[in-house]
């Protein structure tokens, strides 16, 4: 273990018995907003009425067009969900104009009455129970918990470094149950602390004010045990990249959800389905035709990704290796052409393809401009990578004989793997995600439309139906998802390794 500086030892231990007793502090009020809450003690109506905005929210209108409920319970709800969401957002709102707009909502949640078409349906499976608000509150009680061991730990280990790890680890655990606590009730959080202590500030500040009070805590924790023990900085950095990850994962998720729900629960915000929708896969591949768009897709990226890479393994080597006339300017004219936006060739090759060529409705134009190098950066990219390699390796071969060919394919081509691995998963994002120019080309025929083509006529059809659209990008996603993890290794490689000399 690194030993510390006794003055910044200290300070770690200072920072632990603060942190410490400011979480056993919190854990009791998350206990004890939580039992009052379970109780439906008044101090907490905030949090019930600010669970029953998010259920009536939820409540769809109509399904694929038919309206669920009747016009005049329709009205109501909304009359009654305007004037919740009023007093919200009104810091001034006295503890009774709270009550009265918890109550009007939930009458008007119970009192929605069908239509005659849906005369038949189970009103439960179409209304919210109310038990969001028991949710929350049970997990106040079992935060609480998590608050306690990490503030004891905290507080009782603040003189012992080696104890350091176990405070991190219950540190970035309280960390993250305060992040799902605020993005589960923020507004009534911050209405229930700030209009008791500050009710004077703007909204704006108040929110800022909420998410400190959150956060502080756990981050006087976490700074206490990072300068008590520096070995606690791998778990600490883990974290940091764990949260980041979980950001950028989040609207993955989110699609996922969205995909495996039905249409009613779609307004709903809960991080799981209420009821896993499984036959919204085979209801998609009924009217999105995935292994047709999926064929066709392949037949554009497998020769476009051969043709590419090969190309541009030779013009790279050419660059790199060979000798001839104006060498510096012609590669400086290749690199030039990435300054030229792609929009400005887009007609004149239209035109060179269709009207030259004769090329209409078919897959060679998205095939053919992939065999001229694979584009300047994949060039650049591989020559950078050949440039890594001694020459003293070019020179044994040709002493044995070797010719340029053998050079490039026994000796360059091995040793520049990630360099080819990550030029194919270019090519293949590029084409994946490539809508314009697949539009233009094979507008008109239908049986030849790819994955992004099939997803956007399926997105603007079928009046919108969302888990369905979003089963549709899910298997939209999973081919390239699948590239992406068995190259991605070659990938980080090749970004890493490009222009570095042995």
């Amino acid at each position: 273990m690194t030993q510390l500086n006794p003055v910044k030892e200290a300070k770690g231990k200072l920072f632990l018995k603060v942190a410490g007793c400011l979480m056993i502090l919190a854990a009791v009020i998350c206990l004890v907003f939580g039992i009052l809450g379970l109780l439906g003690v008044g101090l907490t109506d905030t949090f019930y009425l600010d669970a029953a905005v998010t259920e009536a929210r939820s409540i769809s209108r109509s399904i694929e067009g038919e309206q669920i409920w009747t016009q005049e319970s329709w009205d109501n709800l909304q009359t009654q969900l305007i004037f919740a969401r009023g007093i919200l957002n009104d810091r001034a709102s006295t503890q009774e104009q709270v009550n009265l707009a918890y109550d009007n909502l939930r009458t008007a949640i119970d009192a929605m009455e069908p239509t005659e078409m849906f005369a038949d349906i189970e009103l439960d499976e179409f209304l919210p129970d109310g038990r969001t608000v028991s949710s929350f509150f049970t997990y106040l009680i079992i935060l609480s918990v998590v608050l306690a061991i990490a503030g004891f730990f905290g507080f009782k280990h603040s003189i012992s470094p080696e104890k350091s790890r176990m405070l991190g680890i219950f540190g970035v655990t309280s960390m993250l149950g305060l992040v799902l606590l605020l993005f589960l009730a923020v507004s009534a959080i911050g209405y229930e602390i700030l209009h008791i202590f500050t009710p004077a500030l703007p909204e704006s500040i108040s929110s800022v004010l909420t998410v400190l009070l959150l956060f502080s805590i756990p981050i006087i924790y976490l700074v206490g045990v990072y300068k008590n023990d520096r070995g606690i900085s791998t778990i600490l950095y883990f974290s940091v990249l764990l949260g980041l990850a979980a950001v950028v994962l989040f609207p993955l998720w989110w699609i996922i959800r969205t995909a495996l729900m039905h249409p009613r629960e779609i307004m709903s915000m809960s991080l799981l389905p209420p009821s896993w929708a499984f036959s919204n896969l085979k209801e998609a591949l009924q009217t999105f035709h995935y292994f047709t768009y999926l064929r066709n897709t392949f037949i554009i990226i497998v020769p476009s990704v051969l043709l590419g890479t090969t190309t541009a393994i030779l013009c790279a080597f050419s660059f790199a290796r060979l000798r001839f006339r104006f060498k510096k300017f012609v590669f400086g004219l290749c690199i030039a052409t990435m300054m030229l936006p792609s929009v400005v060739t887009l007609i004149p090759l239209y035109i060179m393809f269709t009207n030259f060529f004769g090329f209409n409705e078919s897959f060679l134009p998205l095939i053919i401009p992939w065999i001229c190098g694979g584009g300047a950066f994949n060039i650049f990219l591989m020559r950078q990578f050949i440039m890594t390699i001694p020459k003293e390796l070019d020179e044994a071969a040709m002493i044995d004989g070797a010719g340029r060919l053998r050079i490039l394919f026994q000796i360059i081509v091995p040793s520049i793997k990630p360099a080819i691995m990550v030029v194919g998963i270019f090519i293949f994002m590029l084409i994946w995600n490539d809508l314009l120019t697949q539009t233009i080309y094979l507008q008109t025929d239908a049986n030849m439309a790819t994955i992004a083509m099939g997803l956007r006529v399926f997105s603007g059809s079928y009046d919108m139906n969302w888990p369905l659209t979003m089963m549709a990008t899910v298997l939209s996603i999973i081919p390239g998802l699948i590239i992406y993890i068995v190259g991605q290794r070659y990938l980080v490689e090749g970004i890493v390794m490009t222009g570095m000399k042995n």
